[in-house]
């Protein structure tokens, strides 16, 4: 089930940013890394790093630009806290 919350989360992730355009090179590869990293612990049964405190560092720097990426990166830090990892 939490998994499935994740999942979901990660995937309005990825709508909201379809709907806008990051200019900021650095903040798009801290995106795509973490999603990479995301994605990889929940396709593999062992955790392969903890992203939770760089996903609330990057959480902190969406947040006066885009408030919804920033609330739905927080949100994904909580779940995977849920997790365990």
């Amino acid at each position: 089930m939490e998994i499935q919350q994740l999942q979901q989360l990660i995937q309005q992730l990825h709508r909201e940013l379809a709907k806008h355009q990051i200019d900021n090179a650095q903040i798009q590869a801290q995106l795509q890394t973490l999603m990479q990293t995301i994605d990889k612990q929940i396709n593999n049964a062992a955790p392969l790093s903890q992203p939770g405190d760089e996903l609330s560092d990057l959480a902190i720097e969406l947040e006066t630009e885009f408030p919804r990426l920033s609330s739905i990166v927080r949100e994904i830090t909580d779940q995977l806290s849920k997790l365990g990892i």
